[in-house]
């Protein structure tokens, strides 16, 4: 068996820790929606709070409340009504294109500034909270922010496939090399059999993932249920974690509302003594040790020296979290020793 890639003297992870981002994660960050009060979706509801009652009638469909993913999927696969799944979809990418994070700070934010730039999040969210979130956090972590990883598209992202860039609309509708504008990401929808490989956006997007996972020292899963239509995703997450030479060693970590046993018998191939649920993110090492999970866990573990609790205070303004989290930052420049409490050890 492998041991994590660490340097004892920094006692300083190499490794990344990989976070994994369901529609449960966005809808716990925003449970009361945008800065506006826009709800945010989910496939139980999308029909409802998008209002699509009045076009499925106009197309002769009485919805009775059944689950949009299956819906979606058996449209899909019809391969009739080519022209509702048109305006559905355009539907879909208006409303969350719309969406405004609030002022205040989010769990996103806490997230973000939890992370490095060693580090990933991968999201199947097609709303905007992350990468607005990661613009207005980007300064304060001196750019060190963990790459976003966006799995099934996104409405706040753009890409120029003759350049083969990608970019963050917000920041720039232009791409940075020919400087045409970017064209608006793919989303993919709730279908069964979804083909990764056909966008190259996508596919590169899950290219970085697989490549972490077979690295990764600590699998983060924040509302990610891993739902039917979504079973080339877990096949293809698994593949690459099963090619992981540390996974005995490495801490998975999931939060969901659901049961202990459910959720371990829902991620059972994803091997590790390791193996934690919570009901909060707030709860997990992410938090309890922002900016230093890998290093916290490998000395607890591997080291036998387990670090305090660092967890984040609650705070009211962005103002103040950037300028608590400012001397973790700080301590990492010039590759010193990292520790728990933003001094130098």
């Amino acid at each position: 068996m492998a041991i994590p890639n660490i340097d004892l003297k920094k006692r300083k992870s190499n490794q990344p820790h990989v976070v994994l981002l369901g529609a449960g994660a966005s809808f716990a960050a925003f449970p009361k929606g945008d800065i506006n009060g826009m709800q945010l979706p989910l496939m139980n509801n999308i029909v409802s709070i998008l209002k699509l009652e009045p076009l499925l009638k106009k197309y002769g469909i009485d919805y009775n409340g059944e689950n949009f993913e299956a819906f979606y999927s058996n449209l899909v696969t019809s391969k009739t009504n080519t022209k509702l799944r048109s305006e559905i979809e355009a539907a879909i990418f208006g409303y969350f294109s719309e969406m405004v994070i609030p002022d205040k700070p989010t769990l996103y934010d806490y997230l973000l500034l939890s992370l490095r730039k060693k580090d990933i999040i991968a999201t199947f969210n097609w709303d905007p909270f992350l990468a607005q979130a990661y613009l207005r956090n980007y300064k304060v972590a001196k750019g060190k922010l963990p790459d976003i990883i966006f799995l099934h598209g996104n409405v706040a992202v753009g890409t120029c496939r003759e350049c083969e860039t990608i970019g963050l609309l917000d920041y720039s509708p232009f791409c940075w090399i020919c400087k045409k504008p970017f064209e608006l990401s793919k989303l993919l929808y709730p279908v069964k059999n979804k083909n990764y490989q056909e966008d190259d956006f996508i596919d590169l997007q899950w290219q970085k993932l697989k490549d972490n996972l077979k690295q990764a020292y600590m699998l983060t899963i924040f509302g990610y249920s891993a739902p039917v239509t979504d079973v080339e995703a877990i096949s293809l997450m698994r593949e690459a974690w099963q090619l992981n030479s540390i996974q005995q060693l490495a801490a998975i970590d999931v939060i969901d509302i659901k049961s202990e046993r459910e959720l371990r018998q829902t991620w059972k191939p994803f091997s590790s003594q390791f193996f934690t649920t919570y009901k909060s993110i707030l709860e997990t090492y992410l938090f309890n040790h922002p900016r230093r999970s890998c290093e916290a866990l490998q000395m607890a573990t591997l080291q036998q020296d387990p670090w305090s609790d660092n967890p984040y205070p609650k705070f009211k303004t962005l103002g103040e979290l950037h300028k608590w989290i400012a001397p973790l930052v700080e301590e990492e420049r010039d590759d010193k020793c990292l520790s728990s409490k933003g001094t130098y050890s």
